[in-house]
Protein backbone atom coordinates (compact mmCIF):
# COMPACT_ATOMS: atom_id res chain seq x y z
CA UNK A 1 0.00 0.00 0.00
CA UNK A 2 2.81 2.34 0.93
CA UNK A 3 4.63 1.58 -2.33
CA UNK A 4 1.49 2.29 -4.34
CA UNK A 5 1.08 5.62 -2.57
CA UNK A 6 4.65 6.60 -3.41
CA UNK A 7 4.09 5.67 -7.06
CA UNK A 8 0.90 7.74 -7.17
CA UNK A 9 2.70 10.74 -5.69
CA UNK A 10 5.54 10.38 -8.22
CA UNK A 11 3.06 10.21 -11.10
CA UNK A 12 1.23 13.26 -9.78
CA UNK A 13 4.47 15.25 -9.48
CA UNK A 14 5.48 14.24 -13.00
CA UNK A 15 2.13 15.39 -14.34
CA UNK A 16 2.48 18.74 -12.55
CA UNK A 17 6.00 19.24 -13.92
CA UNK A 18 4.96 18.43 -17.48
CA UNK A 19 1.95 20.70 -17.19
CA UNK A 20 4.14 23.53 -15.94
CA UNK A 21 6.56 23.00 -18.81
CA UNK A 22 3.73 23.04 -21.35
CA UNK A 23 2.28 26.17 -19.75
CA UNK A 24 5.67 27.88 -19.85
CA UNK A 25 6.07 26.95 -23.50
CA UNK A 26 2.62 28.27 -24.27
CA UNK A 27 3.41 31.53 -22.45
CA UNK A 28 6.78 32.06 -24.15
CA UNK A 29 6.77 34.39 -27.16
CA UNK A 30 6.94 32.57 -30.47
CA UNK A 31 6.36 33.08 -34.16
CA UNK A 32 7.97 35.24 -36.83
CA UNK A 33 9.63 38.61 -36.17
CA UNK A 34 10.38 40.72 -39.23
CA UNK A 35 13.30 43.14 -38.86
CA UNK A 36 14.01 46.12 -41.14
CA UNK A 37 17.43 47.68 -41.78
CA UNK A 38 18.97 50.05 -44.31
CA UNK A 39 22.39 48.37 -44.10
CA UNK A 40 24.08 46.20 -46.70
CA UNK A 41 27.30 44.29 -47.38
CA UNK A 42 29.60 43.76 -44.41
CA UNK A 43 27.33 45.93 -42.24
CA UNK A 44 24.83 43.05 -42.29
CA UNK A 45 27.28 40.67 -40.57
CA UNK A 46 26.47 41.98 -37.06
CA UNK A 47 22.78 41.54 -37.84
CA UNK A 48 23.31 37.97 -39.00
CA UNK A 49 25.43 37.12 -35.97
CA UNK A 50 22.94 38.68 -33.55
CA UNK A 51 20.01 36.88 -35.15
CA UNK A 52 21.83 33.54 -35.05
CA UNK A 53 22.68 33.98 -31.36
CA UNK A 54 19.12 35.01 -30.53
CA UNK A 55 17.52 32.10 -32.39
CA UNK A 56 19.87 29.68 -30.61
CA UNK A 57 18.40 30.92 -27.32
CA UNK A 58 14.85 31.24 -28.68
CA UNK A 59 14.29 28.49 -31.27
CA UNK A 60 10.56 29.17 -31.08
CA UNK A 61 11.08 32.62 -32.66
CA UNK A 62 12.01 32.98 -36.34
CA UNK A 63 13.72 36.33 -37.04
CA UNK A 64 13.59 37.42 -40.67
CA UNK A 65 15.93 40.26 -41.70
CA UNK A 66 14.66 42.59 -44.44
CA UNK A 67 17.56 44.71 -45.70
CA UNK A 68 16.61 47.72 -47.84
CA UNK A 69 19.83 49.65 -48.64
CA UNK A 70 18.11 51.97 -51.15
CA UNK A 71 15.15 54.25 -50.37
CA UNK A 72 14.73 52.64 -46.96
CA UNK A 73 12.85 55.59 -45.45
CA UNK A 74 10.48 55.86 -48.40
CA UNK A 75 9.62 52.17 -48.23
CA UNK A 76 9.17 52.33 -44.47
CA UNK A 77 6.68 55.19 -44.76
CA UNK A 78 4.76 53.20 -47.38
CA UNK A 79 4.73 50.19 -45.05
CA UNK A 80 3.39 52.34 -42.22
CA UNK A 81 0.59 53.50 -44.49
CA UNK A 82 -0.30 49.96 -45.55
CA UNK A 83 0.07 48.50 -42.05
CA UNK A 84 2.81 46.13 -43.19
CA UNK A 85 5.96 47.52 -41.55
CA UNK A 86 8.53 45.18 -39.95
CA UNK A 87 7.94 44.30 -36.30
CA UNK A 88 11.34 45.79 -35.37
CA UNK A 89 13.11 48.33 -37.55
CA UNK A 90 16.21 50.44 -37.61
CA UNK A 91 15.82 54.21 -37.47
CA UNK A 92 18.03 57.29 -37.63
CA UNK A 93 18.05 60.27 -35.28
CA UNK A 94 16.38 62.50 -37.86
CA UNK A 95 13.16 60.48 -37.77
CA UNK A 96 12.51 59.97 -34.06
CA UNK A 97 9.82 62.64 -33.62
CA UNK A 98 8.50 62.13 -37.14
CA UNK A 99 7.76 58.42 -36.71
CA UNK A 100 6.36 58.99 -33.21
CA UNK A 101 3.99 61.68 -34.53
CA UNK A 102 2.77 59.23 -37.17
CA UNK A 103 1.86 56.77 -34.41
CA UNK A 104 4.10 54.18 -36.05
CA UNK A 105 6.31 53.34 -33.07
CA UNK A 106 5.35 51.55 -29.89
CA UNK A 107 5.80 53.18 -26.49
CA UNK A 108 8.45 50.96 -24.92
CA UNK A 109 8.10 52.10 -21.31
CA UNK A 110 5.63 49.31 -20.33
CA UNK A 111 8.02 46.73 -21.80
CA UNK A 112 11.19 48.15 -20.22
CA UNK A 113 9.56 48.52 -16.81
CA UNK A 114 7.59 45.26 -16.99
CA UNK A 115 8.47 41.78 -15.74
CA UNK A 116 10.38 41.03 -18.96
CA UNK A 117 12.15 44.39 -19.05
CA UNK A 118 15.61 45.54 -18.04
CA UNK A 119 17.31 47.97 -15.68
CA UNK A 120 17.74 51.27 -17.51
CA UNK A 121 20.94 51.97 -15.56
CA UNK A 122 22.82 49.43 -17.70
CA UNK A 123 22.82 52.04 -20.49
CA UNK A 124 25.34 54.89 -20.49
CA UNK A 125 24.05 58.12 -18.90
CA UNK A 126 23.14 60.55 -21.64
CA UNK A 127 22.47 57.70 -24.06
CA UNK A 128 19.77 56.12 -21.88
CA UNK A 129 17.16 58.76 -22.76
CA UNK A 130 18.16 59.33 -26.37
CA UNK A 131 15.14 57.42 -27.63
CA UNK A 132 12.69 59.55 -25.65
CA UNK A 133 10.04 61.68 -27.32
CA UNK A 134 7.54 63.75 -25.30
CA UNK A 135 8.69 62.12 -22.07
CA UNK A 136 8.28 58.48 -23.14
CA UNK A 137 10.71 55.94 -24.60
CA UNK A 138 10.01 55.00 -28.20
CA UNK A 139 13.47 53.92 -29.36
CA UNK A 140 16.45 52.00 -28.03
CA UNK A 141 20.01 52.70 -29.13
CA UNK A 142 21.83 50.63 -31.76
CA UNK A 143 25.09 52.60 -31.94
CA UNK A 144 26.24 56.22 -31.84
CA UNK A 145 29.06 58.71 -31.97
CA UNK A 146 29.55 61.84 -29.87
CA UNK A 147 31.76 64.66 -31.11
CA UNK A 148 35.44 64.14 -30.30
CA UNK A 149 38.47 66.45 -30.11
CA UNK A 150 41.55 64.79 -31.64
CA UNK A 151 45.01 66.34 -31.23
CA UNK A 152 48.47 65.80 -32.74
CA UNK A 153 50.64 65.25 -29.67
CA UNK A 154 53.92 65.81 -31.53
CA UNK A 155 52.85 69.19 -32.88
CA UNK A 156 51.62 70.23 -29.42
CA UNK A 157 54.99 69.26 -27.92
CA UNK A 158 56.95 71.12 -30.62
CA UNK A 159 54.89 74.27 -30.00
CA UNK A 160 55.20 73.98 -26.22
CA UNK A 161 51.42 73.74 -25.77
CA UNK A 162 49.81 71.50 -23.15
CA UNK A 163 47.59 68.83 -24.69
CA UNK A 164 43.80 69.01 -24.15
CA UNK A 165 42.30 67.76 -20.90
CA UNK A 166 38.80 67.39 -19.49
CA UNK A 167 39.32 70.81 -17.88
CA UNK A 168 39.78 72.66 -21.17
CA UNK A 169 37.55 75.62 -22.03
CA UNK A 170 36.83 77.53 -25.22
CA UNK A 171 39.61 79.94 -24.30
CA UNK A 172 42.10 77.08 -23.97
CA UNK A 173 41.14 75.67 -27.36
CA UNK A 174 41.38 79.04 -29.09
CA UNK A 175 44.73 79.87 -27.51
CA UNK A 176 46.16 76.50 -28.57
CA UNK A 177 44.72 76.82 -32.08
CA UNK A 178 46.31 80.26 -32.52
CA UNK A 179 49.73 79.02 -31.40
CA UNK A 180 49.57 75.93 -33.60
CA UNK A 181 48.40 77.74 -36.75
CA UNK A 182 51.41 78.61 -38.92
CA UNK A 183 51.89 80.59 -42.13
CA UNK A 184 54.57 79.93 -44.75
CA UNK A 185 57.11 81.98 -42.78
CA UNK A 186 56.51 80.11 -39.53
CA UNK A 187 54.44 82.89 -37.91
CA UNK A 188 51.55 81.72 -35.75
CA UNK A 189 48.13 83.33 -35.67
CA UNK A 190 49.07 85.44 -32.65
CA UNK A 191 51.97 87.08 -34.50
CA UNK A 192 51.52 90.60 -35.98
CA UNK A 193 53.32 89.28 -39.09
CA UNK A 194 50.92 86.35 -39.56
CA UNK A 195 49.74 85.99 -43.18
CA UNK A 196 46.21 84.48 -43.26
CA UNK A 197 46.42 84.17 -47.04
CA UNK A 198 49.33 81.76 -46.91
CA UNK A 199 48.61 79.26 -44.13
CA UNK A 200 50.62 76.04 -44.08
CA UNK A 201 49.06 74.49 -41.01
CA UNK A 202 45.81 75.25 -39.18
CA UNK A 203 45.27 74.82 -35.47
CA UNK A 204 41.95 72.98 -35.78
CA UNK A 205 39.67 71.48 -38.39
CA UNK A 206 36.06 72.03 -37.37
CA UNK A 207 33.88 71.64 -40.46
CA UNK A 208 31.71 74.56 -41.53
CA UNK A 209 30.09 72.65 -44.39
CA UNK A 210 29.11 69.20 -43.18
CA UNK A 211 25.76 69.84 -44.81
CA UNK A 212 22.17 69.58 -43.65
CA UNK A 213 21.52 67.84 -40.34
CA UNK A 214 25.16 66.96 -39.69
CA UNK A 215 26.35 70.57 -39.87
CA UNK A 216 23.91 71.79 -37.23
CA UNK A 217 24.82 68.67 -35.22
CA UNK A 218 28.45 69.77 -35.15
CA UNK A 219 27.60 73.26 -33.90
CA UNK A 220 24.95 72.07 -31.44
CA UNK A 221 27.39 71.20 -28.61
CA UNK A 222 28.78 74.75 -28.74
CA UNK A 223 25.26 76.14 -28.46
CA UNK A 224 24.54 73.97 -25.42
CA UNK A 225 27.93 74.84 -23.92
CA UNK A 226 26.85 78.47 -23.94
CA UNK A 227 23.40 77.84 -22.46
CA UNK A 228 21.57 78.20 -25.77
CA UNK A 229 19.19 76.04 -27.81
CA UNK A 230 17.95 75.88 -31.39
CA UNK A 231 14.26 75.17 -30.75
CA UNK A 232 11.78 75.14 -27.86
CA UNK A 233 11.58 71.90 -25.89
CA UNK A 234 8.04 71.31 -27.18
CA UNK A 235 9.14 71.94 -30.78
CA UNK A 236 6.70 74.81 -31.22
CA UNK A 237 9.02 77.68 -32.13
CA UNK A 238 12.55 78.80 -32.93
CA UNK A 239 11.91 82.35 -31.69
CA UNK A 240 13.90 83.10 -28.59
CA UNK A 241 16.01 79.99 -29.05
CA UNK A 242 17.82 79.94 -32.40
CA UNK A 243 18.22 83.74 -32.22
CA UNK A 244 18.79 84.03 -28.47
CA UNK A 245 21.89 85.91 -27.23
CA UNK A 246 23.37 82.63 -25.96
CA UNK A 247 22.92 80.83 -29.28
CA UNK A 248 24.13 83.76 -31.37
CA UNK A 249 27.20 84.16 -29.17
CA UNK A 250 28.07 80.45 -29.55
CA UNK A 251 27.71 80.51 -33.32
CA UNK A 252 29.69 83.74 -33.48
CA UNK A 253 32.52 82.06 -31.60
CA UNK A 254 32.38 79.20 -34.11
CA UNK A 255 32.37 81.55 -37.11
CA UNK A 256 35.26 83.58 -35.70
CA UNK A 257 37.50 80.53 -35.81
CA UNK A 258 37.34 80.84 -39.59
CA UNK A 259 36.65 84.48 -40.33
CA UNK A 260 38.52 86.36 -37.60
CA UNK A 261 41.19 84.14 -36.12
CA UNK A 262 41.94 82.12 -39.28
CA UNK A 263 42.79 79.03 -37.26
CA UNK A 264 40.49 76.61 -39.15
CA UNK A 265 40.36 75.68 -42.85
CA UNK A 266 37.06 76.53 -44.52
CA UNK A 267 35.28 74.32 -47.04
CA UNK A 268 37.27 75.76 -49.96
CA UNK A 269 40.56 75.08 -48.17
CA UNK A 270 39.51 71.49 -47.45
CA UNK A 271 38.40 71.01 -51.06
CA UNK A 272 41.84 72.08 -52.29
CA UNK A 273 43.28 69.04 -50.46
CA UNK A 274 41.02 66.60 -52.25
CA UNK A 275 41.29 63.11 -50.79
CA UNK A 276 43.68 64.18 -48.01
CA UNK A 277 43.02 63.59 -44.31
CA UNK A 278 44.28 66.96 -43.09
CA UNK A 279 44.65 65.82 -39.49
CA UNK A 280 46.34 62.52 -40.22
CA UNK A 281 48.77 64.12 -42.68
CA UNK A 282 49.72 67.00 -40.37
CA UNK A 283 47.97 69.95 -42.01
CA UNK A 284 45.83 70.57 -38.92
CA UNK A 285 46.83 70.07 -35.28
CA UNK A 286 43.35 69.34 -33.91
CA UNK A 287 40.28 67.73 -35.42
CA UNK A 288 36.69 68.14 -34.23
CA UNK A 289 34.55 65.33 -35.62
CA UNK A 290 32.91 62.04 -34.69
CA UNK A 291 34.43 58.76 -33.60
CA UNK A 292 34.43 57.37 -37.16
CA UNK A 293 38.16 57.74 -38.04
CA UNK A 294 39.44 56.65 -34.62
CA UNK A 295 39.96 52.94 -35.30
CA UNK A 296 41.84 53.75 -38.50
CA UNK A 297 44.12 56.15 -36.65
CA UNK A 298 44.80 53.58 -33.93
CA UNK A 299 45.49 50.76 -36.35
CA UNK A 300 47.71 52.96 -38.51
CA UNK A 301 46.26 51.82 -41.82
CA UNK A 302 48.34 54.41 -43.69
CA UNK A 303 52.10 54.73 -44.26
CA UNK A 304 52.02 58.11 -42.47
CA UNK A 305 52.44 57.54 -38.74
CA UNK A 306 51.68 60.15 -36.13
CA UNK A 307 51.31 60.46 -32.40
CA UNK A 308 47.80 61.56 -31.50
CA UNK A 309 45.34 61.63 -28.64
CA UNK A 310 41.66 62.26 -27.98
CA UNK A 311 39.70 64.38 -25.54
CA UNK A 312 36.16 65.25 -24.64
CA UNK A 313 34.92 68.61 -25.86
CA UNK A 314 36.04 71.80 -24.08
CA UNK A 315 33.56 73.51 -21.79
CA UNK A 316 31.85 76.74 -22.74
CA UNK A 317 30.66 79.49 -20.41
CA UNK A 318 27.67 77.34 -19.37
CA UNK A 319 29.70 74.15 -18.90
CA UNK A 320 30.24 70.88 -20.76
CA UNK A 321 27.93 69.51 -23.43
CA UNK A 322 28.04 67.11 -26.34
CA UNK A 323 25.66 65.70 -28.94
CA UNK A 324 25.30 62.34 -30.64
CA UNK A 325 25.04 61.09 -34.17
CA UNK A 326 22.76 58.15 -33.46
CA UNK A 327 20.98 55.10 -34.87
CA UNK A 328 18.38 53.12 -33.00
CA UNK A 329 15.70 50.45 -33.02
CA UNK A 330 11.93 50.76 -32.78
CA UNK A 331 8.99 48.38 -32.47
CA UNK A 332 6.20 48.88 -34.98
CA UNK A 333 3.01 49.89 -33.20
CA UNK A 334 0.99 47.78 -35.63
CA UNK A 335 2.97 44.59 -34.97
CA UNK A 336 0.82 41.53 -34.37
CA UNK A 337 3.60 39.74 -32.47
CA UNK A 338 4.79 42.36 -29.98
CA UNK A 339 5.93 39.98 -27.24
CA UNK A 340 8.31 38.17 -29.58
CA UNK A 341 9.34 41.48 -31.16
CA UNK A 342 10.19 42.87 -27.71
CA UNK A 343 12.22 39.76 -26.88
CA UNK A 344 14.41 40.36 -29.93
CA UNK A 345 14.53 44.15 -29.52
CA UNK A 346 15.68 43.79 -25.93
CA UNK A 347 18.34 41.29 -26.99
CA UNK A 348 19.93 43.54 -29.61
CA UNK A 349 19.63 46.81 -27.69
CA UNK A 350 20.19 45.87 -24.05
CA UNK A 351 21.44 42.30 -24.20
CA UNK A 352 24.23 40.25 -25.71
CA UNK A 353 23.10 41.11 -29.24
CA UNK A 354 24.33 44.65 -28.68
CA UNK A 355 27.87 43.28 -28.57
CA UNK A 356 27.68 42.45 -32.28
CA UNK A 357 26.97 46.05 -33.28
CA UNK A 358 29.92 47.25 -31.18
CA UNK A 359 32.17 46.04 -34.00
CA UNK A 360 31.17 49.08 -36.09
CA UNK A 361 30.09 51.63 -33.48
CA UNK A 362 29.98 52.47 -29.80
CA UNK A 363 27.69 50.18 -27.74
CA UNK A 364 25.06 51.63 -25.39
CA UNK A 365 25.45 48.92 -22.73
CA UNK A 366 28.08 49.96 -20.18
CA UNK A 367 29.16 46.42 -19.27
CA UNK A 368 29.80 45.54 -22.92
CA UNK A 369 31.87 48.69 -23.44
CA UNK A 370 33.88 47.80 -20.34
CA UNK A 371 34.39 44.17 -21.38
CA UNK A 372 35.76 45.09 -24.80
CA UNK A 373 38.05 47.66 -23.21
CA UNK A 374 36.56 50.91 -24.48
CA UNK A 375 36.18 52.71 -21.16
CA UNK A 376 39.82 52.21 -20.16
CA UNK A 377 41.33 52.61 -23.62
CA UNK A 378 43.64 55.66 -23.91
CA UNK A 379 41.87 56.73 -27.11
CA UNK A 380 38.27 55.61 -26.54
CA UNK A 381 38.25 56.28 -22.80
CA UNK A 382 37.95 60.10 -23.04
CA UNK A 383 35.20 59.65 -25.65
CA UNK A 384 33.17 57.36 -23.40
CA UNK A 385 33.68 59.65 -20.39
CA UNK A 386 32.18 62.58 -22.31
CA UNK A 387 28.91 60.68 -22.81
CA UNK A 388 27.79 62.02 -19.45
CA UNK A 389 27.58 65.45 -21.11
CA UNK A 390 25.35 64.43 -24.02
CA UNK A 391 22.18 66.46 -24.44
CA UNK A 392 19.02 65.80 -26.52
CA UNK A 393 18.75 66.66 -30.19
CA UNK A 394 16.29 69.12 -31.77
CA UNK A 395 15.13 66.16 -33.86
CA UNK A 396 13.32 64.78 -30.80
CA UNK A 397 11.25 67.94 -30.31
CA UNK A 398 9.38 68.25 -33.59
CA UNK A 399 8.56 65.97 -36.53
CA UNK A 400 9.25 69.00 -38.74
CA UNK A 401 12.70 69.91 -37.43
CA UNK A 402 14.55 68.65 -40.50
CA UNK A 403 12.44 70.41 -43.12
CA UNK A 404 11.75 73.55 -41.10
CA UNK A 405 14.23 74.27 -38.32
CA UNK A 406 17.32 72.62 -39.71
CA UNK A 407 16.70 73.69 -43.29
CA UNK A 408 16.41 77.32 -42.19
CA UNK A 409 19.48 76.99 -39.97
CA UNK A 410 21.68 75.62 -42.77
CA UNK A 411 20.44 78.04 -45.42
CA UNK A 412 20.74 81.19 -43.34
CA UNK A 413 23.95 80.45 -41.48
CA UNK A 414 25.67 79.46 -44.71
CA UNK A 415 25.29 83.15 -45.60
CA UNK A 416 27.63 84.04 -42.74
CA UNK A 417 30.42 82.35 -44.67
CA UNK A 418 29.24 82.75 -48.25
CA UNK A 419 27.70 86.24 -48.23
CA UNK A 420 29.19 88.02 -45.23
CA UNK A 421 25.94 88.11 -43.24
CA UNK A 422 26.18 88.78 -39.53
CA UNK A 423 25.37 85.91 -37.21
CA UNK A 424 22.51 87.86 -35.63
CA UNK A 425 21.00 88.67 -39.02
CA UNK A 426 21.30 85.02 -40.07
CA UNK A 427 19.71 83.88 -36.80
CA UNK A 428 16.76 86.25 -37.16
CA UNK A 429 16.25 85.22 -40.79
CA UNK A 430 16.42 81.54 -39.84
CA UNK A 431 13.81 82.05 -37.11
CA UNK A 432 11.45 83.85 -39.48
CA UNK A 433 11.85 81.19 -42.17
CA UNK A 434 11.72 78.22 -39.81
CA UNK A 435 8.77 79.41 -37.73
CA UNK A 436 6.74 80.13 -40.85
CA UNK A 437 7.41 76.56 -41.96
CA UNK A 438 6.51 75.15 -38.53
CA UNK A 439 3.24 77.09 -38.51
CA UNK A 440 2.39 75.83 -41.99
CA UNK A 441 3.11 72.23 -41.04
CA UNK A 442 1.09 72.54 -37.84
CA UNK A 443 -1.88 73.90 -39.81
CA UNK A 444 -1.64 71.02 -42.29
CA UNK A 445 -1.60 68.52 -39.42
CA UNK A 446 -4.67 70.05 -37.74
CA UNK A 447 -7.93 68.37 -38.88
CA UNK A 448 -10.44 70.81 -40.36
CA UNK A 449 -13.68 71.16 -38.44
Amino acid sequence: MKKSWIVLVAVFVAIVVVAAQVAAQDAAPSGVVRVGSWESGDALIPWENAIAAFEAEHPEIDVQLEAVPQEYGTKLLAQFASGEAPDVFQTGDGDVAKFQALGAVENLDPYIDGENGFDRSIIFPGVDTFGDVAGSTYYLTKDFSPLVLYYNADQFAEAGVETPTSEWTWDDLLAAAKTLTLDANGNNADSPDFDPENIQRWGIQIPNSWGDIVWSRGILPLVYQNGGALIAEDGSTLEGYMNSPETVEAIQWFADLFLTHHVAPDSADVASFSGVDLFHDGYVSMLYTGVWPLKGYIEGDSPVEFNFGTSGLPAGPAGNANALCWAGFAMYSGSENKDAAWEFLKFIAAGEGSREFAANGLPPVQSIAEEIGLTDDPYFGPVMADLANVQPLPESTSPFWAECGNAAFVEQFTNVFAAGATVQAAADAAVEQGDACLAEKAAEATPSS
